[in-house]
């Protein structure tokens, strides 16, 4: 149980580690490959994962960028719990380690997903792949999962407060 507690404090830097691999991973894929990649690369797929949008390759850069501008937000977000850009339940956010620890999870999933995208994008670009895998879709379901479960766990909260205090 002590080991349990030691690792669940630890988890937000832990997730923050390798959300941060996950950005250096995007660079470096890209920077790898670039020179490879065709002239037109694609960076949007139809519900079946073949491409249906391309732009220059040139283009793969400005992902990375927003790869980048996501990480550095919801990394800023992780450390200010209580800045009025996080749109989370008061609730939850008055228990700081907690909050810290459901916004790393979605960091996580989120770097998941531009990480995912990128790697596809650039493999489907290469020839490797004629569309790409519904990982990105299945990643997209966790994370609206997530934010429901974060939804309903806040509403058990505020429930579990009010019994406790019922003269307020």
């Amino acid at each position: 149980m002590y080991l349990f507690r030691i690792i669940m404090k630890k988890l937000p830097f832990y997730l923050k580690i390798v959300s941060f691999v996950l950005l250096i991973f995007i660079w470096d894929y890209i920077f790898i490959n670039y020179r490879n990649l065709p002239l037109s690369v694609p960076i949007h797929f139809d519900w079946d994962g073949k491409p249906n949008f391309f732009v220059p390759r040139i283009m793969i850069w400005f992902l990375a960028g927003i790869a980048t501008f996501i990480y550095l937000l919801i990394f800023y977000l992780t450390k200010n719990i209580n800045s009025p850009m996080l749109k989370m339940p008061q609730n939850i956010k008055d228990n700081t380690m907690k909050a810290e620890r459901i916004v790393s999870i979605f960091h996580l999933i989120i770097m998941l997903i531009l990480t995912v995208i990128t790697y596809e994008s650039i493999a489907v670009g290469l020839g490797k792949y004629d569309a790409v895998s519904p990982v990105t879709n299945y990643l997209i379901v966790v994370l609206f999962l997530g934010v429901i479960a974060m939804m309903i766990y806040s509403y058990m909260i505020s429930k579990r407060t009010v019994s406790q205090n019922p003269l307020n």
